[in-house]
């Protein structure tokens, strides 16, 4: 089954703006300019992880903005579940090549919008019939708090050797100084 997502963005004063006009753009979804600084970017959902994480990249950029809504068909749906369902999504088509995230708990609001939910196995998750037999859980303690734990001495804390005439210098190394005029500015 595949489903179309759209993401309509732009115009916005964010500095970050060319980053998700680049990110659209480049990106496994078709884009197409609407207006002067304004977006449509359509996705393909089918069962290619890398159209699930370009979706995630450019939510991840542009899902705060006011200007931004995300459509599937002409319905208008939450863009935080959108980009959770698409992190979600390829990161299991990355792994197993499917979606094996098991539902004991419930189904995720995330897992409506996803052409690879299973509906099915989804009822049996929750009706408890593909359960594992046992989920074994093991917790490792560092051994300095596991011997404060049982009552022994802990382990003993070795430092490397310092050079005994080593001293604090008064100022920092000339070569660490920068003056910020130099410095390009970074996202």
């Amino acid at each position: 089954m595949e489903r179309t997502l759209t993401v309509e963005f732009g115009p916005s004063r964010s500095k970050r703006f060319g980053k998700a006009v680049e990110e659209a753009l480049d990106g496994a979804g078709d884009c197409v300019e609407l207006g002067p600084g304004s977006y449509r970017v359509r996705f393909l959902l089918g069962r290619d992880g890398r159209v699930y994480s370009s979706l995630a990249r450019l939510l991840q950029r542009v899902r705060d903005w006011r200007a931004t809504e995300v459509y599937e068909g002409d319905q208008l749906v939450s863009s935080y579940h959108a980009r959770e369902m698409a992190w979600c999504a390829s990161s299991q088509l990355g792994w197993f090549g499917e979606c094996r995230f098991r539902f004991f708990y419930g189904v995720m609001p995330r897992c409506s919008l996803c052409p690879l939910f299973d509906e099915e196995r989804a009822v049996r998750d929750v009706l408890g019939e593909n359960t594992p037999n046992t989920i074994e859980i093991e917790i490792r303690l560092p051994p300095r708090i596991e011997a404060l734990l049982t009552g022994e001495p802990p382990p003993l804390m070795i430092a490397p050797p310092l050079d005994p005439n080593w001293q604090i210098p008064d100022r920092p190394p000339d070569e660490w100084w920068q003056h910020l005029s130099d410095v390009e500015p970074s996202d």
